[in-house]
């Protein structure tokens, strides 16, 4: 009986630990989950007074502003200084990306036989057409012997440029030749560098447009945008002039036709031309004669005049001396 009583006493002693290690481990656990879900909720509402915070700040910065902008239009407003354009670094990248830009031109000078200029012209305005290129330009005259002078200038694109030369060069007797080329690569870069500050100029004053609150406010961002607008549009202007002249090049032919002396003219031809310069020199002679006949005829006028008047003053003087004879 003793020793049932122990056995019974040391179950029972087991299952009260039991059930006394179980409560303690649960308070643990139920202390633990609500210090977890304490530390989420106070994470969670940390956050949500940062993102509080932060749309208050936003706000107070728009807010503000606006308030400065109208204080400014209070005090005579004038609008802030736009953002700058390109870096640098920006127009260094530019650089590296870019080719050449090169313009170049050709001076041309011939002489021709007389009559030969017409047929020139149509071969030299055919290669240009047949090369991609267009007559910029045409002026002639002829002289009081029938000789043509003419200036033709030509432009066509910049790849087909040399060929168009050498090809026009033997249409005719080169006497001189001159081709210049001029380096704009720097220029346009410069202006492609103010083109992008003023894209990014106009695109603030778009955007500040919005944000005025006052008709002073709108007519002095109006002004800044229009100025803005001019310069862009003459910037860009330039550039596609020099693209226009990058992309065609120009040929100026000036030609003279010559009486062709030393050209292989036989002896009669020369002969000929003698007399119808001689003829040419009479007409001349004969329009020049015709220009001064009416001075010629007041001088007649005024010689006879003259004459008339010396002889009737000798033809009584003699009269007189004959009466005192007598």
């Amino acid at each position: 009986m003793a020793g049932r009583k122990w056995l019974w006493a040391a179950v029972l002693l087991a299952l009260i630990s039991v059930m006394v290690s179980a409560a303690a481990l649960g308070c643990g656990a139920k202390e633990a989950g609500s210090v977890a879900g304490d530390e989420s909720v106070l994470s969670d509402r940390a956050g949500g007074e940062a993102d509080k915070r932060r749309s208050q700040g936003e706000s107070g910065l728009i807010s503000e502003g606006m308030e400065n902008t109208s204080a400014d239009a209070a005090s005579g407003w004038s609008a802030p200084t736009p953002p700058q354009g390109t870096t640098s670094a920006g127009t260094s990248a530019v650089l590296e990306q870019l080719q050449l830009k090169v313009i170049k031109t050709a001076l041309v000078k011939m002489e021709l036989a007389r009559g030969e200029y017409g047929s020139l012209r149509e071969d030299a305005v055919a290669a240009a057409k047949a090369a991609g290129g267009y007559v910029e330009d045409e002026s002639s005259s002829r002289d009081g012997d029938g000789y043509t002078h003419a200036t033709l200038t030509l432009r066509v694109p910049a790849d087909r440029f040399d060929e168009f030369l050498e090809e026009v060069s033997s249409l005719g007797e080169v006497t001189s030749s001159q081709v210049k080329t001029q380096d704009v690569s720097e220029e346009y870069v410069d202006l492609e560098s103010r083109l992008r500050h003023l894209q990014a100029q106009e695109q603030f004053y778009l955007t500040l447009i919005s944000r005025a609150q006052t008709v002073q406010e709108m007519i002095s961002i109006r002004e800044h945008l229009d100025s803005i607008q001019l310069e862009k549009e003459q910037v860009q202007g330039r550039m596609n002039f020099l693209d226009k002249q990058v992309g065609f090049s120009t040929l100026t032919l000036s030609v003279d036709e010559t009486s062709g002396e030393g050209g292989g003219e036989g002896f009669w031809d020369r002969v000929g031309e003698a007399f119808k310069s001689f003829g040419r020199g009479m007409k001349k002679l004969a329009v020049g004669f015709f220009y001064a006949l009416p001075y010629l005829l007041i001088l007649a006028v005024v010689t006879g005049a003259v004459w008339v008047l010396v002889r009737r003053a000798r033809r009584s003087r003699s009269g007189e001396g004959t009466g005192a004879v007598l």
